[in-house]
């Protein structure tokens, strides 16, 4: 059992000027992706490369040393970039495996930059983090509520949040990290409920059903880690009031209808006053009045049809666990994997033109199964250097019993599941996102090779 101690103590020495470039080139990476549809595209990830290697190279200058699980999570990813450049020159296309070893060497430069860091650095740090997903969240709700595009995309008849990364699975990856950054290593209080409810509600706009899945994983390794009964029941008024927000916006789910911001402005008012008061009811209190401001905002008159096809759309596309278009890219691409399953077909060279379960052709880019995928242009070695600096973190954050290293692996954990069902490795903000936070949180000072 991990007890609770007071989170991100300002200990230790003031940060010197290559720690603030540290902090800067993250934070500013972070914030640069996330806004810029998670640097998805070729300028936009040349951007955060380069803003992350200023921070690596800040970082050396502080001629600290850097921890072992950090070091040998590195070394993995430096070693998989090669490798990538191996399988591509077998396979005669180099260039196609450059993006790929570009974002391994990111990851690696990303966690040798955040290891390390003085307190006063992580916290602000995660800081600046906490603050870029607080906006990418508000800007899920936006889009919903008033149907703006790219903030919001129509999916299955329905308005999902895809905020400013643009991708609804996407964003929904990017706010689990930050909710479990906000409820292990941030101090309880009021503020930081009216934190974890903007996150979870962002995450319940883009109606992600992978991004649920890695939240309940993360969320059952922190209970497991952290048995802090008191901490947890600091945070019953967020889920009452979370209700009750998106409650608001069932209106303006459904494609092809008016967007209608009062019922979501009312349920975000109600939501925010459930929040506040919440500290002073019992459970059975909330549940109360959630239900009692839920049956308010259900008849409005612009809400109640609108609710039941919000209602029955979610049902029939969000409440599902399967998927025949995801089942025949895992068809597809296993074939592929099998005839090359040391070296892969070459990164960047998986042909996903096929024909599809109702007979037609489709051509997609990804199979939004990234271990599947990974395996299949780079090979089991591939995927094993890629995988085993993964686990080198998670090993640093076994040794350490505390509330951040709790963090750390719950934000593997989430990370790891919900990658089996989408392409999150090769959006750049993720891995850097994800890596950072459990560098950050899983290493101090003290520790080194």
């Amino acid at each position: 059992m991990i007890v609770i101690a007071p989170a991100l103590p300002v200990t230790g020495s003031r940060p010197g000027v290559a720690d603030r470039v540290v902090v800067l080139g993250l934070g500013a990476a972070v914030a640069y992706a996330a806004l810029a549809q998670g640097g998805f595209y070729g300028r936009q990830a040349v951007t955060v490369l380069v803003l992350v290697a200023v921070a690596a190279v800040a970082r050396v200058l502080t001629r600290r040393p850097v921890g072992r699980a950090v070091a040998i999570a590195a070394a993995c990813w430096v070693l998989f970039a090669g490798w990538a450049l191996v399988s591509g020159l077998i396979h005669a296309d180099v260039g196609a495996a450059v993006p790929t070893a570009a974002v391994a060497c990111g990851l690696a430069a990303s966690a040798l930059a955040a290891s390390g860091l003085l307190a006063e650095s992580r916290r602000i740090l995660l800081s600046v983090v906490l603050a870029v997903a607080a906006v990418v969240a508000l800007s899920c709700w936006v889009g919903v509520a008033l149907h703006l595009e790219p903030l919001a995309l129509p999916s299955s008849g329905l308005w999902r949040a895809s905020s400013t990364i643009t991708y609804a699975n996407v964003t929904a990856a990017f706010l689990v990290v930050a909710l479990v950054l906000a409820v292990t290593v941030v101090p309880p209080g009021l503020l930081t409920n009216g934190l974890a409810a903007v996150l979870l509600l962002g995450l319940a706009t883009t109606m992600s059903r992978a991004g649920a899945l890695g939240l309940v994983v993360a969320a059952v390794v922190c209970a497991f880690l952290v048995r802090d009964v008191a901490r947890w029941r600091r945070f019953m008024p967020v889920l009452p009031a979370v209700a009750v927000a998106f409650v608001g916006l069932l209106p303006s789910l459904p494609v092809g209808g008016a967007a209608q911001p009062l019922p979501a402005l009312a349920g975000l008012v109600v939501g925010a006053a459930v929040l506040v008061v919440g500290g002073r009811l019992r459970l059975r209190h909330l549940a109360l009045v959630a239900v009692l401001a839920v049956a308010l905002l259900l008849v409005l008159p612009t809400g109640r049809g609108l609710v039941g096809h919000a209602a029955a759309g979610i049902a029939t596309t969000r409440l599902t666990a399967t998927s025949d278009e995801r089942a025949d890219l895992t068809r597809v691409t296993a074939a592929q994997f099998w005839s090359s399953p040391l070296t892969g077909v070459g990164p960047g060279l998986l042909n996903l033109h096929y024909v599809d379960h109702t007979g037609a052709p489709v051509h997609a880019q990804y199979t939004h199964d990234e271990f599947l995928q990974t395996a299949t242009e780079t090979g089991v070695v591939g995927l094993a250097l890629a995988l085993a600096g993964a686990v080198a973190l998670a090993a640093g954050a076994v040794r350490r019993r505390t509330p951040e290293a709790a963090a750390a692996l719950a934000i593997l954990a989430g990370f790891a599941v919900h990658s089996a069902f989408d392409f999150l490795w090769h959006v750049p903000v993720l891995p850097l996102l994800m890596t950072l936070a459990v560098a950050s949180l899983t290493t101090d000072r003290q520790e080194h090779v």
